[in-house]
């Protein structure tokens, strides 16, 4: 056995020793979702546009008006 291969082999040990030593470190990846990456932030519902239109007066109206325009034309 050379002297060369001597001195490789215990610079392997070192670096096996601090690679177990690593792997042994609980540390796991963080792992951000797209959302996270780009700092999108969820807004909060707000006042938006209503979904029930029956019940209110000015659109009743406008249908009324509608319809009777359609009705005229034929």
């Amino acid at each position: 056995m050379t002297h060369a291969a001597i001195t490789e082999n215990k610079r392997l040990g070192d670096v096996l020793s601090y690679i177990k030593e690593r792997q042994e470190q609980p540390s796991k990846p963080v792992v951000m979702t797209n959302s996270e990456k780009n700092g999108y932030v969820r807004r909060a519902h707000g006042p938006g546009r209503r979904k029930d239109f029956t019940n209110d007066p000015a659109v009743i109206e406008r249908h009324k008006a509608a319809l009777a325009k359609r009705d005229a034309a034929e």
